[in-house]
């Protein structure tokens, strides 16, 4: 008997917590929101393009190296969900 008891107790609930969500409001769809970018300010250098006079520098989730001043620079991949610091020059 307590075990049918269990069972009605467990059926009002699930039936009540469904008529509950059925009047919740439902929210729109993310292809109807406005998509928006933020836009680089100009006074953004992204980090492989900044410090001509260092041959490494870094901003702590990028590595970047430079074998000849005014070369092409090498650097690494971004790691993940890092967050960026200010760049600083390693070594000139």
């Amino acid at each position: 008997m307590l075990r049918l008891d269990l069972f009605v107790i467990a059926s009002l609930v699930t039936v009540c917590g469904a008529a509950f969500a059925a009047d919740l409001p439902i929210p729109p769809s993310a292809k109807s929101l406005p998509m928006t970018i933020p836009q680089a300010t100009p006074t953004e250098i992204p980090v492989q393009q900044s410090q001509p006079n260092c041959s490494r520098w870094t901003d702590e989730c990028v590595n970047c190296t430079r074998g000849t001043p005014g070369g092409a620079a090498t650097c690494s991949n971004i790691g993940f969900a890092c967050q960026p610091k200010a760049i600083r020059c390693l070594s000139n």
